[in-house]
């Protein structure tokens, strides 16, 4: 079966929505400033990809349906749905309560930024023929990119405190 493109943003949406929460239970959960200042950071960013997701136009010849057949939906579903932030959202603050330290929550940030990378690399494709769209998405993929070099940078000084 296929998933329309609508689903797969709605997806992104709903990943978005997931670090949104993850990231404030994190600046919420661990007291050191540096820590609180780069999740509640990387929270509000989560909102603003929310926000360009949702102002995307559904347009019905946006795919090529002969690159794009219900295996490859299965397989945007299987990467946006299996992320690390989506597992948890029924219970994202005993999640976040149950991670020890700053460094564990980065590690969990590092790994569900890379696949929301991924998947946005993947609904790019979707998106051949309208040069705006695929645009955005290059965009919060080059923003995605920053959010991993930020909690880089975060583990790094937590490592050297």
């Amino acid at each position: 079966m296929a998933y329309s493109i609508k689903e797969i943003i709605d997806i992104a949406i709903k990943l978005e929505d997931t670090g949104h929460d993850f990231y404030k239970e994190c600046g919420r959960h661990f007291k050191e400033p540096a820590v609180i200042d780069v999740f509640s950071f990387l929270a509000r960013e989560e909102l603003v990809h929310r926000d360009l997701f949702q102002s995307f136009q559904w347009r019905p010849d946006a795919v090529d349906e002969g690159i794009f057949n219900d295996d490859y939906y299965a397989y945007l579903r299987a990467v946006g749905g299996g992320l690390v932030f989506d597992r948890h959202t029924s219970n994202i603050r005993d999640f976040v309560r149950a991670i020890e330290t700053p460094l564990d929550a980065i590690k969990h940030a590092f790994i569900a930024e890379k696949e929301s990378i991924l998947l946005y690399k993947e609904m790019k494709r979707l998106y051949p023929k309208h040069h705006a769209t695929a645009d955005m998405l290059e965009r919060i993929i080059a923003e995605e990119r920053k959010h991993v070099l930020t909690l880089y940078d975060l583990a790094d000084k937590l490592k050297k405190t």
